[in-house]
């Protein structure tokens, strides 16, 4: 066991695992993966999955329009930000699915409120004490196991069903010797001492990675996206896994090729194209889906970014959907089509996606996909986008 590599990112995330109670980790019977990656901040969907075909785009975004001969050609209508690049690849595989015009089932321009309703899965921002991909795992048959690869315990994994947490952080090295004497404290109690060791066991599972925190700005997508697939793709390893980056939160100087977003979207383009690479032949049975809590504005700010808005973008990957599309009931980009003049018009539900994305990943029922999402029995899965 390398135990100084341990204890560098030891007080920190593998033994966040203390917080929680131990869980062996276990497949299911389906043996499926999910991992669902949250971006913190409200990532500007009309700059990443650019609309480009649509008459009024060039119009509304002015200085913020990309060249088409900059994007990454989906479709006549739609195309991939310059630093999503790396992506054309899941395109052309048949495993991407861009949603557009997507939002979360309430109106807010909150990020404590819209990240509230995306992690709980209801349609408002109180009422749920549990996550929805805990009441995943409540509702998965067979043995079933959760982690969270983030500094704390997401919302979104937050409930009665035990899981994990695993979260890099740099410190400074420990010698061996303090690393017994810990180990000699922790063994007087038998609860603890179980923990001590399945935190010991998780870091050196995961080994040397270059230690980043959450932040996308900080360059930590595709070290925490290879500890991911790591972890995720041992025998036996967890079904769900939670991670977050935060920083897209661009109200200024948010830029156009190779500028301050594109440079983040080509850390995220990086991370999901290196853990595919890492999880091996895991990677059949994985499925990814990529969020935020609200779009931007349509229009850009005084401050050559966007503020808070409504409908945005997003991602399912993964050799499960049926094929590569553009999914999105687009309502253009016209002044009288603009949700309340300013933003995106929502026509696409989150959780008409995320209904589709784990019954595909765990093969559940619509009603126990209506579980995972109380209240949403109207909402209709895109069971369409899974194959």
């Amino acid at each position: 066991m390398n135990r100084r590599t341990f204890v560098r990112t030891m007080c920190l995330g593998g033994i966040a695992t203390f917080g929680c109670p131990v869980v062996n980790f276990a497949q299911t019977k389906q043996g499926g993966r999910f991992v669902f990656v949250l971006l913190r901040g409200g990532f500007d969907g009309l700059a990443a999955v650019v609309p480009y075909g649509d008459p009024s785009y060039r119009s509304l975004r002015s200085a913020f329009a990309f060249e088409e001969s900059e994007l990454v050609e989906l479709t006549d209508t739609f195309g991939l930000a310059p630093g999503l690049a790396p992506m054309r690849e899941l395109w052309q595989k048949d495993e991407l699915v861009a949603l557009h015009a997507m939002a979360i089932p309430y109106r807010t321009r909150s990020h404590f409120d819209g990240q509230a309703i995306l992690e709980t899965g209801i349609d408002k921002p109180v009422g749920s004490s549990d996550g929805w991909l805990n009441r995943l795992l409540q509702v998965m048959p067979g043995q079933r196991s959760g982690i969270a690869i983030a500094s704390g315990m997401p919302r979104s994994l937050t409930g009665p069903h035990d899981v994990q947490t695993w979260s890099p952080t740099q410190l400074g090295a420990v010698n061996d010797a303090y690393l017994d004497r810990l180990s000699t404290l922790y063994r007087t109690d038998k609860v603890l001492y179980g923990r001590f060791e399945a935190a010991m066991q998780q870091q050196d599972l995961v080994g040397e990675e270059p230690m980043a925190g959450g932040g996308a700005r900080r360059g930590g997508i595709t070290p925490l996206m290879q500890a991911a697939a790591k972890i995720l793709r041992q025998d036996g390893g967890p079904n769900i896994a939670a991670v977050e980056f935060s920083g897209w939160d661009t109200h200024a100087n948010q830029g156009l090729a190779g500028g301050a977003l594109d440079r983040l979207l080509g850390q995220l383009a990086e991370g999901l194209m290196a853990f595919r690479t890492d999880m091996g032949a895991a990677w059949a049975n994985t499925t990814m889906v990529v969020m935020t809590e609200f779009g931007r504005t349509a229009r850009p700010n005084g401050t050559r970014g966007t503020d808070h808005g409504t409908a945005g973008a997003g991602f399912i990957i993964g050799p499960k959907v049926a094929k590569s599309t553009v999914h999105a009931d687009w309502p253009g980009l016209g002044d009288r089509a603009l949700f309340e003049g300013r933003d995106l018009k929502p026509t696409l539900d989150t959780r008409a996606v995320l209904k589709a994305a784990v019954a595909a990943a765990f093969d559940l029922t619509p009603a126990q996909a209506d579980r995972v999402f109380p209240g949403s029995s109207a909402v209709r899965g895109a069971y369409e986008l899974m194959g």
